[in-house]
């Protein structure tokens, strides 16, 4: 069989096409993932009681739709600069900044008008953390 130059060239360029994709397979799209989300919460708890039976009573049912991974929630702390942290510290982590506003938005209320009425020096706020 004779082969013609064309024919060849052909021959060649499928094979080669053939052996590249092997090798390389088109991998398909991925969207880039949003950093995960850590939520710090500060406070002094002036009345235990009441924030246990009132505060987080109502925020139960909100955290548990929203479910958090808490990574640290009231545990002994200690300050290495700065002033002390307040007596409660709790940690929690989102999977990205839209659950965790989604969690504030819907815990608002709660933060605003029963969380002073038995803590004090309350700090709240998010920050992004890395991704791999």
């Amino acid at each position: 069989m004779k082969w013609s130059i064309p024919a060849l060239a052909i021959t060649f360029l499928a094979g080669a096409a053939v052996g590249t994709g092997l090798h390389n397979p088109i991998q398909p799209l991925k969207a880039a993932s949003s950093p995960p989300v850590y939520v710090v919460y500060e406070a002094n708890v002036t009345d235990a009681d009441g924030y246990k039976n009132v505060f987080l009573k109502a925020l139960a049912p909100k955290m548990e739709k929203s479910s958090p991974k808490f990574l640290a929630r009231g545990g002994a702390t200690k300050s290495y600069m700065g002033a002390p942290p307040g007596n409660r510290i709790v940690i929690g982590l989102y999977p990205d900044m839209d659950a965790a506003n989604a969690f504030y938005e819907d815990t608002k209320s709660d933060f605003e008008t029963l969380a002073p009425k038995y803590a004090n020096g309350i700090r709240y706020y998010a920050v992004e953390g890395v991704t791999e």
